[in-house]
């Protein structure tokens, strides 16, 4: 894949874990290879004026 092809394709967006994964993540952690950044970006920018 070139530069310009990755350029393309904007930024990566994951879903936040819901609270049902965090739950079951105490217990083994989850087959997702982006939990780690996943529960990182939900630490570092938390939602803020809206639900969840």
């Amino acid at each position: 894949m070139n530069r310009t092809a990755v350029e393309d394709l904007g930024p990566l967006v994951l879903p936040v874990p819901t609270k049902r994964e965090l739950v079951a993540a105490l217990v083994s952690t989850p087959d997702d290879p982006w939990w780690e950044d996943r529960v990182l970006h939900v630490k570092l920018y938390p939602a803020r004026g809206r639900r969840v």
